[in-house]
C-alpha cells in the first residue's frame, strides 16, 4: 500500500512539473510580434509639442520606461530633435469613434513600412478625445501610451488569455509577463 501511495505521489509531481514546462514553453510560442521592424530596440523618441501641451509627457515617459525595463536590449532614449529619424509622439483627435491610438511605421527608402519591412521610424498618435470620451483615468491613458509604444518595438495584438499591455480595448496595466517574453523573442534579454 504504501507503494502505490509513493508511486501515485511520483505520478502526480511528475503531471504537475510537465503540465508546468507545456504552459511555460506554450507561452513563450504565442508571443506575438511583427516579421519586422527596425534592425535594432536601440532608438530615440521625439515628443511633439501636442503631447505637453495635452499633459501627456508622464503617460509617454512610463511607457518608454516600462518597455526599456522589460530587456536589457531595449532602449527607447528620448531626443528633443527631429535629425536621424527618431520615432515621434503625438497626441490628437480623430473622429473615428474607438480609435485611442494609432502607430505608423515609415521605410528608410520613404513611404509607410509594412508589418515585414524595416522601419526607419514610427510615429505613435494617441488620441485625446476618444480617451477623454471614453472617461479613461490616468492610469489608463499611460497603458494606451504604452500599448501604442510598444507596437514601435515590433510587437502586435496578441490572441491569448494571458493578460497583455498589447491587447486592443482600455485596460489599467503595464507591460506584463507576456509581453516581456515576446519581446525577448524578438529582441533578447
Amino acid at each position: 500500500m504504501k507503494k502505490l501511495l509513493a508511486s501515485k505521489k511520483k505520478l502526480f509531481s511528475m503531471v504537475g512539473i510537465l503540465s508546468f514546462a507545456v504552459i511555460s514553453i506554450s507561452s513563450i510560442s504565442f508571443a506575438t510580434s511583427f516579421t519586422g521592424g527596425r534592425s535594432s530596440a536601440n532608438f530615440n523618441a521625439y515628443y511633439d509639442s501636442s503631447v505637453s501641451k495635452n499633459g501627456y509627457t508622464g503617460a509617454y515617459d512610463t511607457a518608454r520606461s516600462d518597455w526599456n525595463a522589460a530587456s536589457g536590449s531595449v532602449n527607447i532614449g528620448k531626443t528633443t530633435s527631429t535629425s536621424g529619424n527618431p520615432d515621434r509622439y503625438y497626441v490628437g483627435s480623430t473622429a473615428t469613434s474607438g480609435l485611442l491610438g494609432l502607430t505608423t511605421p515609415y521605410k528608410t527608402t520613404g513611404g509607410v513600412a509594412g508589418v515585414s519591412d524595416k522601419w526607419a521610424y514610427a510615429t505613435v498618435v494617441i488620441y485625446h478625445n476618444q480617451m477623454q470620451a471614453y472617461g479613461m483615468n490616468s492610469v489608463q491613458k499611460t497603458s494606451n501610451a504604452t500599448h501604442e509604444v510598444g507596437h514601435t518595438l515590433s510587437q502586435a495584438h496578441p490572441s491569448t488569455s494571458s493578460s497583455s499591455v498589447m491587447k486592443q480595448g482600455i485596460q489599467s496595466i503595464g507591460v506584463q509577463s507576456y509581453d516581456k517574453q515576446s519581446l525577448i523573442a524578438k529582441w533578447g534579454n
